[in-house]
């Protein structure tokens, strides 16, 4: 039996990427011929799995796997540097990385056009996109195979969206890289695109879902019961530590969303409350929770993302809305819903469109499921904090 580490809050290689062979085998197989949307709500373990098909592609020569978060880009000009830097420092790429490409990227940063200075650094302008699309007019001409991993794409989207309240930018930005993927000899560049916030999500709420049409909706989700209950033990034996099948089983009723972040940190909790007089039990599972709640940083994260997602004031709106399904671990109905949030939005049909939409992200971002007629916390770990500590 391998050896798993207790790892928590980063991505995972190697022997601690466990249970998604499966997964890993079908996007494989998806991105031999389209572009994927890769969705999953945060600490699903999206950036593992890319990790994992990087090396995989890479390892089988079916094509050159290429990994790169875009979270830092804060316009156009950072996107495409991001990405082309990425390719060039492959292998495969060093070959392709065109002799003025430094001084390119130093001319762009400033251009004249009709005698007024343009800093590209805040704006983007179509020199741009043209030296761009030359840049990977190349690499699709190559003839090697490309897969091209690109995280956080969403965070650069939904600041390209607040700079212009119009949408141009954003629209210009979205659709110019649909046409990159649509470029001839395109069939050599696969994109997997992912981010801890759903581009769908922020597509659709700025009308641009024709943007990216052209995407495979695929979507990660939890450890099945097996899964988890595997990867318990295994985690568990890795420590000299035994967890049966009644441990398991009470783990698992506490996560209630068996991701491998929430199961990884029960475990770690559950570790500290363990010694060689105390072992593994329900009784300490029990202190191992109350522990793991007084931690914070674990789960505060998922309150400030809702500024992000969402934007004043539709984030109020939002946690309004939390804070009604956190009461009962069987949620709210939806009427309950629309007359939480009555204070903040009078109007009766614009109150009824923002709950359905505000619903919809929070299910798609891993807060929430709907469950005959109510919506209740996915994870019961969140929905315990968000009572203590946010509600």
């Amino acid at each position: 039996m391998r050896s798993i580490k207790n790892v928590i809050g980063k991505p995972v290689t190697g022997s601690n990427f466990f249970g998604r062979e499966q997964e890993l085998d079908e996007l494989d197989q998806i991105t031999h011929g389209e572009h994927v949307l890769l969705l999953a709500p945060r600490r699903v373990g999206k950036t593992s799995l890319l990790f994992a098909l990087r090396s995989k592609v890479n390892r089988e020569s079916s094509a050159v796997g290429v990994y790169v978060s875009v979270a830092a880009a804060t316009n156009e000009l950072q996107f495409a540097r991001a990405v082309l830097q990425a390719i060039y420092d492959t292998k495969a790429g060093k070959r392709l990385k065109p002799n003025p490409i430094r001084a390119w990227l130093r001319r762009i940063k400033s251009v004249k056009v009709a005698g007024n200075g343009i800093d590209l650094e805040n704006r983007a302008t179509p020199e741009w996109q043209e030296e761009a699309e030359r840049a990977f007019t190349a690499i699709a001409a190559s003839g090697t195979p490309w897969l091209i991993l690109i995280d956080e794409l969403p965070t650069l989207v939904l600041l390209l969206a607040r700079s212009e309240p119009e949408g141009a930018r954003v629209r210009a930005f979205l659709q110019w890289f649909r046409n990159l993927r649509q470029l001839p000899g395109a069939e050599n560049l696969r994109f997997v695109l992912a981010g801890s916030i759903g581009l769908d999500n922020v597509t659709r709420r700025h009308r641009l879902t024709d943007t990216i049409n052209d995407l495979r909706d695929w979507r990660l989700g939890a450890f099945t019961n097996e899964n988890a209950d595997r990867f318990l033990v295994q985690l568990a034996e890795s420590y000299q530590l035994e967890v049966g099948p009644e441990l398991c089983l009470a783990i698992r009723e506490r996560a209630e969303w068996l991701i491998p972040y929430h199961l990884q940190v029960i475990f770690s909790a559950l570790r500290d409350q363990c010694s060689a007089r105390v072992r593994p039990s329900p009784a300490a599972l029990d202190l191992a929770i109350e522990a793991l709640l007084s931690r914070k940083a674990y789960f505060s994260y998922w309150n400030e993302r809702l500024g992000d997602a969402f934007g004043a004031p539709e984030d109020d709106i939002a946690r309004t809305l939390l804070k009604t399904c956190a009461r009962e671990p069987h949620g709210a109905t939806t009427a309950a819903l629309h007359q939480s949030i009555t204070r903040l939005v009078a109007n009766t049909r614009e109150r009824s469109e923002t709950t359905a939409w505000i619903l919809d992200v929070l299910e798609n971002d891993g807060y929430l499921i709907e469950e005959s007629g109510r919506s209740r916390f996915r994870s019961g770990l969140l929905r315990q904090y968000w009572q203590r500590q946010v509600a």
